[in-house]
This record gives structure tokens, C-alpha cells and sequence, in this order.
């Protein structure tokens, strides 16, 4: 019995850890960029569940043994579609994302994410921090190839400015402290909705 409560107790440590980094309240940029791999640690934290429920099954009374157990397999099976999930989530991933630029003193950066939609392709752009895993980003809009011109550049053009140049120009302010945008690109220059992140 002590074997299944290890189990069941490690199996919800990770669902709770899963649901923490889901909600990111610090907006780490390492958490959330973890967020396509979610649906195998849930499967991870399903399978430890499941174990602790087949553990547990001898040692119940009779007339729970086979509810334990089909349960268990209950269990078993939805771990199975989130890794099922999981490799449909990994396969339409998108990652393609380059820096624009970086600020003077190195702090931050300007990341543009390009879609892989053929139909409809368009980019995001972000101000990030460079701390690492820890880094936090903060986003300023997007840029929709069927609405407007595709992004020609942008640039840090102060301490919480940057310049955007597209069939027109922006001048957009964020919060160093809290990496946070201030101002963003007008809302006719990408259809709501269009762009997820």
C-alpha cells in the first residue's frame, strides 16, 4: 500500500507542476515554451495514477477490487490519447522564430515568430528579455502578408522604445521592468484571431 501512495502522490506532484507552468504566473518564456510537451507529462503523471491504482487493487475490499481496477485502466487510457495528443500538438509546432534585433545593452531582444500557414502566412513580433529560461516576452502585434506589407525591420530606438517598419512606421513603447508593451501595432494590420502565438 505504502508503494501506491508513493505513486499516486508523485502522480499528482506532476499534475500540479504541469498545472503551475500551464498558468506560468511569472511568464517565463521556459515554461511556456514547454507548453507543447504538456500533454506528455500528463501522460507521465496519468501512468503514475494508473500504477498506484494497480498496486492498490489487491489490497482493497472485495467489492472495490475490480472498480480499482477498471479505474486504473480508465486511467491508462486517457494516458494513452494525451501521448497521442501530444505527437499531434508536436507535429503542427511552430518554431520558427528569428531575432530582429538587440538592444544596445544587450538586455533585450526583438523576436519575429513566422507562421508555417502557406494560405495565410504571418509573423509576430515580441520584445524579450535575455535571461535565459527565466527570460519573460511581451508582445507588440502582428503582421498579416494578405492585410499589409511584410515586415521590412525593427529596432531598439531607446531604453523602452522600438521602431517598426512596415508599409508604414511605428514607434512602440514597452516596460523594461516588467516586460510589458506599452503600445502595440494596429489592429487592422492582422486579422483577430489570425495569429495565436
Amino acid at each position: 500500500m505504502r508503494l501506491s501512495k508513493v505513486l499516486g502522490a508523485a502522480g499528482l506532484l506532476l499534475l500540479a507542476v504541469v498545472g503551475l507552468a500551464w498558468l506560468n504566473p511569472f511568464r517565463w518564456v521556459g515554461a511556456g515554451d514547454l507548453m507543447s510537451f504538456t500533454p506528455f507529462a500528463v501522460a507521465a503523471a496519468l501512468a503514475l495514477i494508473m500504477a498506484a491504482g494497480f498496486f492498490a487493487a489487491p489490497k482493497v475490499r472485495r467489492g472495490w477490487r475490480w472498480a480499482t481496477w477498471a479505474a486504473s485502466v480508465c486511467v491508462g487510457m486517457v494516458a494513452v490519447l494525451s501521448v497521442m495528443t501530444g505527437w499531434f500538438v508536436l507535429a503542427f509546432r511552430d518554431t520558427d522564430m528569428r531575432v530582429a534585433a538587440v538592444s544596445p545593452d544587450g538586455r533585450f531582444k526583438l523576436i519575429v515568430h513566422e507562421t508555417s500557414n502557406v494560405i495565410d502566412p504571418v509573423e509576430g513580433l515580441y520584445v524579450q528579455s535575455t535571461d535565459g529560461p527565466l527570460s519573460r516576452r511581451a508582445y507588440f502585434g502582428c503582421f498579416n502578408h494578405d492585410a499589409t506589407e511584410p515586415l521590412e525591420w525593427a529596432r531598439f530606438t531607446g531604453p523602452d522604445t522600438v521602431t517598426v517598419k512596415a508599409e508604414g512606421q511605428w514607434t512602440l513603447r514597452f516596460d523594461p521592468d516588467e516586460v510589458r508593451a506599452i503600445d502595440t501595432l494596429p489592429d487592422g494590420m492582422c486579422a483577430q484571431g489570425l495569429y495565436t502565438g
